[in-house]
């Protein structure tokens, strides 16, 4: 494979597809306009509350897919709109959670990795300790359910997932016992990582990143319809969430990284990681106020802020 022909053509395709995804009225009144006029009637009326999670889940995409349009377009970092992204991302976790624990709705694999790495990209240590305590729970719920079990094998798609489960984990001091669920037969190119991932060794973590990404270009091939790759979505093509995700949990550990990286993948705008953190909070009142009436029904959803 040709990386760095793969990455331009992306780039190229992505740049334009995004560019008409924020002008298109109808992505702005489904993502934008129906999912704030539905979080309304809920936090008004209660009603509406089994799909609050969605509507949460495409402000995410809308503010995220604003951010990498500033960035592959205009050159400009929006982090008002990552920061965002990721506190919709947030709530779509934990509303979500609520009604997996009666046994109902859930999450994608890969929706769960890329939603706990958007709180590990923004700074935001205590979000993402309890984004990533609900998806370490969640492997044995309905939220995310890998445990195995006769109806899928999902887990063993997703090698990525398991990568920010097993750095949540490490951090953490939390067990893993991956016998207990779908999980792949080969975790390479992550497993070397996740062997040494505190490493003073700027030159491994350099080599291990090209290689992270290498894997993260492979797998945006989205060409076959009854093929499911990692990366294969449109938003997280150019967006190496689980690598920038590692490269800050090394940060927190107090570890230096490396300033440059070869990969083609590296060295395009959505490669980037936010620098200073934590990223601001955003000002979000509908949403607070949904909170809110959420937790009328579920006390026990962590804080609003």
């Amino acid at each position: 494979m040709d990386s760095a022909k793969v990455v331009k053509r992306l780039q190229k395709s992505i740049k334009k597809d995004f560019a008409d995804w924020i002008s298109s009225p109808l992505q702005s009144e489904y993502f934008w306009d129906e999912a704030n006029e539905m979080l309304g009637v809920y936090e008004t009326s209660g009603n509406e509350r089994a799909v609050v999670q969605l509507h949460c889940a495409n402000l995410q995409t809308w503010h995220f897919t604003r951010y990498a349009a500033a960035a592959l377009n205009e050159e400009r970092h929006a982090l008002d709109e990552l920061a965002l992204a990721a506190r919709y991302a947030q709530w779509a976790v934990h509303f979500e959670e609520r009604v997996a624990s009666q046994g109902r709705g859930g999450i994608l694999p890969r929706e769960a990795a890329a939603w706990f790495a958007l709180q590990i990209i923004s700074g935001w240590r205590e979000q993402a300790g309890v984004v990533g305590r609900s998806i370490y729970f969640g492997l044995d719920t309905p939220l995310v359910d890998m445990r195995i079990n006769d109806r899928h094998d999902a887990g063993k798609l997703f090698r990525h997932m398991w990568f920010l489960i097993h750095l949540y984990c490490d951090c953490g001091k939390h067990p893993l016992d991956t016998s207990l669920y779908s999980y792949p037969d080969d975790m390479a190119p992550y497993a070397r990582v996740l062997a040494d991932w505190r490493t003073e060794d700027l030159r491994k973590v350099h080599d291990w990143v090209c290689q992270l990404a290498e894997y993260h270009v492979a797998e945006t091939d989205d060409s076959r319809s009854d093929t499911v790759n990692e990366f294969d979505f449109d938003s997280w093509k150019l967006f190496p969430y689980e690598i920038l995700a590692y490269l800050r949990l090394r940060e927190w550990s107090g570890l230096k990284n490396p300033d440059k990286f070869d990969h083609p993948l590296m060295n395009q705008p959505l490669a980037w990681l936010p620098q200073p953190v934590p990223l601001a909070q955003p000002d979000t009142p509908l949403l607070d106020r949904v909170i809110e009436r959420f937790r009328g029904e579920f006390p026990a959803l962590p804080p609003t802020r």
